[in-house]
């Protein structure tokens, strides 16, 4: 079941290579005047491993501050309920799939398709869960956790029409900070409940059976609309998701599970959407169309989508400037530059509103080869290396 999701995230050599990669160094700082401030947190892959560096930097590369969660030093053998299957054996590692930093420099990341966690600043696990956490954790303004997961039904009845086991139910996880799970909510819930029966039905190819099995969704991102954001059709605590086996992104309000906007089809397996000001919505478009269909590259890109008008849409950049098949988030920054996290050529860049490159950080596994980046985002100003140093402190006593 998971044969070709494995090959694309661990290719057989581990790590991706171009031969235009070869002379590239880890740091390339282009207009240092057009960068915004403050430090980074970037998410790679350790060669020859499936472990995780969380690392913050500055924009020459400096390490402030790193940490590498282990999966082993987390969860022993027997601890956890998760199936047979996915747990991994021995020395094993598995990679982090979705984080996202606290007030006091913790963070709470998962481990793909097992356990979400938090993590302190000194590298202590405060706690974990056993949840099948997936993709995405989205720390809310409000004071508490979105984080993306599933439901894995192996066999037999699953309570949903139409789907057969084995079948990846996906749901959203309110967790406290303290690792209180507080609120779960189905997918397949909100799209009944919204009669898109459609939408739970895309996989299928058969002219009068309409059963589907697997993964027929693909929860990849949840985000909060903000307190203070200015709306006219959201309002503070709906939950932006996105669907890339669908080519689907919706908000919704998840007390009632009322969709308020829907957009299908204007992207191909998308990552990331974001809320931006003025009813707009910023999303990561992987775009992986073959070179067969038209295209002279392949490329990924950056659009908007104006959610009151769901028929304008404004390409930002991209298409030729970087390209991943799978994954990828970006960041709007305050100075209007863009952060994007290109994770299958192992590369963060920083885009001026222009798309001028204006920064780029590879992650660096040899001359010639480039680590996947699973994440990245600019910290905020005051998560600086004094910061760092002062919670780092606290270690020590």
């Amino acid at each position: 079941m998971y044969g070709d999701l494995e090959e694309l995230l661990f290719p057989s050599d581990s790590i991706l290579a171009t031969e235009t990669r070869i002379t590239e160094k880890i740091v390339d700082i282009r207009q240092p005047d057009r960068l915004a401030s403050g430090l980074l947190m970037i998410v790679g892959a350790i060669q020859g491993t499936r472990d995780t560096f969380v690392r913050v930097i500055d924009r020459n590369g400096t390490v402030i501050h790193e940490w590498i969660p282990r999966w082993a030093e987390v969860w022993s053998d027997n601890a956890g309920n998760f199936p047979h299957s996915r747990r991994p054996r021995g020395n094993k590692g598995m990679y982090l799939h979705g984080i996202d930093i606290l007030p006091d420099a913790s963070f709470v990341a998962n481990f793909e398709r097992l356990s979400s966690f938090r993590m302190n600043i000194c590298g202590e696990i405060e706690w974990k869960l056993d949840n099948l956490g997936h993709h995405s954790v989205f720390y809310s303004d409000q004071g508490y956790l979105w984080v993306t997961a599933e439901h894995f039904i192996e066999k037999g009845e699953n309570g949903y029409p139409n789907h057969k086991a084995p079948l990846r139910s996906w749901s959203l996880q309110k967790i406290s900070l303290d690792g209180e799970l507080l609120k779960e909510i189905e997918i397949i819930d909100i799209l009944r409940k919204n009669d898109l029966y459609g939408l739970l039905t895309l996989s299928t190819l058969a002219n009068s059976d309409t059963t589907v099995t697997g993964d027929t969704l693909h929860l990849n991102d949840v985000d909060e609309f903000p307190i203070g954001m200015p709306s006219e059709i959201f309002e503070p605590g709906d939950l932006l998701v996105s669907l890339r086996n669908i080519n689907a992104i919706f908000v919704f309000n998840p007390e009632t599970l009322r969709i308020k906007f829907l957009s299908i089809g204007r992207y191909v397996r998308q990552h990331d959407p974001d809320f931006l000001s003025g009813d707009r919505i910023s999303v990561f478009d992987n775009r992986n169309l073959k070179l067969s269909m038209g295209t002279d590259t392949q490329g990924s890109r950056i659009i908007e989508v104006d959610a009151i008008n769901s028929t304008e849409e404004v390409v930002l950049f991209g298409e030729g400037l970087f390209f991943t098949s799978i994954m990828g988030v970006h960041q709007r920054l305050a100075n209007g530059n863009i952060l994007v996290n290109s994770s299958g050529e192992g590369h963060v860049i920083e885009f001026a509103p222009d798309g001028t490159i204006v920064w780029r950080y590879r992650n660096k596994a040899s001359d010639t080869k480039n680590g996947r980046v699973y994440n990245a985002m600019l910290l905020p100003e005051h998560m600086d290396a004094a910061f760092f140093r002062q919670t780092l402190n606290s270690c020590a006593l």
